[in-house]
């Protein structure tokens, strides 16, 4: 009887090391993401002439009617172009051929940014932009997931059907980046005013 009482604490000093170690590695490889930066964003209207009259903040890197790319990323042969708009007037856009990527610098959401939009055009063929989201901390900051397409009208000017941006569920900030990648094989894309939160109403 003795002999089972001391293997039974045996047994259970070891599950009790395991768990510990195990507890310990895993706190090891969790992040700690650091949301201090963030703030409550600029709110507009972007879009209330297609009866869109949700709220908006724009994404870094661009201005309203422009995209500068300031913080931007651009590979693939990815670049920034000068152009008609929508509205007629010239203005800068991220001119994107096929396998041109796109990674924006990292902004802040929550919960309630779900989605995002942008005005999109097919200058060549019509397989459209992919759409990308990595959170920080999580395993998609190395491994960015696919939530969406963007496509435009042929060669005018068109607001893309929203795309997801997947935040957790839950309370407060979480940092995210966004990646555009152009498909197919001798395409070209070009877009600009992305804007992310058409779930937002004041």
């Amino acid at each position: 009887m003795r002999s089972l009482v001391r293997a039974g604490r045996a047994v259970g000093l070891s599950l009790g090391i395991v768990a510990t170690v195990a507890g310990t590695a895993q706190a090891a490889t969790m992040t700690v993401v650091d949301t201090s930066s963030c703030s409550n964003p600029l709110l507009s209207q972007p879009f209330v002439s297609t009866h869109d009259t949700n709220w908006y903040t724009l994404a870094p890197g661009e201005n309203a009617d422009g995209f500068n790319g300031t913080g931007w990323v651009l590979s693939g042969g990815a670049t920034i172009t000068t152009t008609a708009l929508a509205d007629g007037s010239v203005g800068s856009v991220l001119n994107l051929p096929s396998g041109a990527t796109a990674e924006s610098p990292v902004m802040c959401v929550t919960s309630a940014y779900p989605r995002a939009r942008a005005e999109v055009r097919d200058v060549a063929g019509s397989e459209g932009v992919f759409f990308y989201v990595s959170y920080e901390g999580t395993k998609t900051w190395a491994t960015p997931k696919n939530t969406g397409q963007m496509h435009g009208n042929q060669t005018a000017w068109t607001l893309a059907n929203p795309v997801n941006v997947q935040p957790a569920g839950g309370t407060g900030w979480q940092p995210v980046r966004f990646t555009f990648v152009a498909g197919g094989r001798t395409s070209d894309f070009q877009l600009y005013d992305f804007y992310v939160d058409p779930h937002c109403r004041l």
